[in-house]
């Protein structure tokens, strides 16, 4: 089975490792393919490296929805996947309600609740934006902080199996030591409610799915639902 991170943070970004470390260690930890993030504006090309699959992850940081909705309309085409930085319920809607999004991360940041309500993640499910859960928001926190975290994620994950919305799980790593394996990160989403079969999916077939679809609009191969041999 394929597993995949689409949260890695390297030296392009806010991490402490190179690319070339990041998937050193990807390739130990027996992944498929990473999402190395880097944040709006980007201009240089990823490397190839033998062995696994480097995804360009493009995060969007926006104040508000106007600025966001603008970003994406720029990034949309030079993102393998795009993200946004969640936490403000404005900006966490906005990216719940816009189809050219791929994934919300972390809705709950610095947050005392989920960051989501029933409207967010309908219109998640209705625009095929999936919902993020972070394990570096686990690791990070401590003491009451860390029962915040996991009751909004809990809660989060309560929406998405009501609405069918789709759940990625992903490190967020800042460093190669804050990298997990596949089933490590499915195992978080099992432990807060979501079945194992579809906590699996979380790290495998869903972010696959999305990798393959966005790939294909690139390649001109995808119009509107129909992929084209």
């Amino acid at each position: 089975m394929t597993h995949y991170d689409l949260h890695v943070h390297t030296s392009l970004s806010i991490g402490e490792n190179s690319v070339e470390d990041v998937a050193k260690m990807a390739k130990r930890l027996e992944l498929s393919g990473i999402g190395i993030v880097r944040y709006y504006p980007v201009t240089e090309n990823l490397p190839k490296i033998e062995g696994i699959d480097l995804i360009s992850s493009i995060m969007l940081k926006a104040a508000k929805p106007d600025e966001l909705n603008a970003m994406a309309e720029k990034a949309r085409s030079k993102a393998e996947i795009l993200m946004v930085h969640g936490g403000d319920y404005d900006v966490n809607r906005a990216a719940c309600e816009n189809p050219l999004i791929d994934v919300l991360c972390h809705p709950e940041l610095g947050r005392k609740d989920s960051g989501l309500d029933h409207i967010c993640v309908r219109a998640a499910h209705d625009n095929n934006v999936a919902i993020e859960i972070n394990f570096r928001e686990v690791l990070e926190s401590y003491k009451r902080n860390r029962i915040y975290v996991l009751s909004a994620m809990k809660k989060n994950i309560e929406l998405c199996k009501k609405y069918e919305t789709k759940i990625v799980s992903s490190s967020s790593a800042v460093t190669v030591w804050g990298m997990r394996s596949g089933r490590e990160l499915a195992a978080l989403t099992h432990l807060l409610g979501l079945e194992l079969g579809k906590s699996i999916e979380t790290s495998s077939t869903i972010p696959e799915q999305i990798i393959r679809e966005n790939r294909e609009k690139m390649a001109g191969k995808r119009l509107e639902g129909v992929s084209v041999e």
